[in-house]
C-alpha cells in the first residue's frame, strides 16, 4: 500500500513538472525576441518594451524596421528611435515614433505591392528596380496606370517609356 501511494506521488510529480514546463517554454517562445531585432537594441533593458510590442502582435512590424534600419548609417540608432513608444518632452499632442513607424511601414508594404504590380506588366532591369520605388513613391496607385499605358504604347522600350513617364507626370498632389 506504502508503494502505491509513493508512485501515485511520484506520477503527480511527474505530471505537475511536465505540465509546468510546458507552459513556460510556450510563454517564453511567444515573447522571445528575433536576433536580428535583438542585434539592434542596444541597451538591453529595453528588451520588455519589445517583447510587449511583440505580444500586441507588432513581431511583423519590427523585422521590416530591421530590415530598413540595416540601410542607415547607425541602424541601431535609428532603429530606437523609430520604435520609441512614448512621446518626445513637449510634443505629447504628436504622434510617437512607433506611430509614425507604422504609418510608414503601412505606406512601404503599399508600395511593394504596387512595384509588384508594375514589375509583373513591364520587363523591369535589375539594376533599374530604384527607378520604379521611386516612382510608386511618387505616383502610388497611378504608377500601375503608368506601366499599362507603357506597355500598351511603347512597343520596343516599354519600361524607357514608363521612366519618361513617371518623370514628367505631375505628382497628384492639388495646388492650392
Amino acid at each position: 500500500m506504502a508503494e502505491s501511494i509513493k508512485a501515485t506521488l511520484t506520477r503527480r510529480e511527474f505530471y505537475r513538472n511536465k505540465a509546468s514546463e510546458s507552459a513556460s517554454v510556450t510563454s517564453i517562445e511567444g515573447q522571445e525576441i528575433p536576433q536580428q531585432v535583438d542585434d539592434l537594441i542596444d541597451n538591453k533593458m529595453y528588451r520588455n518594451k519589445f517583447k510587449s510590442l511583440i505580444r500586441k502582435g507588432h513581431l511583423q512590424d519590427l523585422l521590416d524596421l530591421a530590415e530598413v534600419a540595416k540601410d542607415k548609417d547607425t541602424p541601431s540608432r535609428w532603429f530606437a528611435k523609430s520604435t520609441r513608444t512614448t512621446p518626445v518632452p513637449g510634443n505629447e499632442g504628436k504622434p510617437t515614433h512607433w506611430e509614425r513607424s507604422l504609418k510608414f511601414l503601412a505606406k512601404l508594404r503599399k508600395v511593394r505591392r504596387v512595384v509588384q504590380q508594375v514589375s509583373s506588366r513591364l520587363k523591369v532591369p535589375a539594376n533599374s528596380v530604384n527607378a520604379v520605388f521611386k516612382a510608386a513613391w511618387k505616383h502610388q496607385e497611378a504608377a500601375v496606370r503608368l506601366a499599362v499605358t507603357a506597355a500598351e504604347t511603347g512597343k520596343s522600350h516599354p519600361f524607357g517609356l514608363f521612366c519618361a513617364l513617371a518623370l514628367r507626370e505631375p505628382t497628384n498632389t492639388p495646388t492650392a
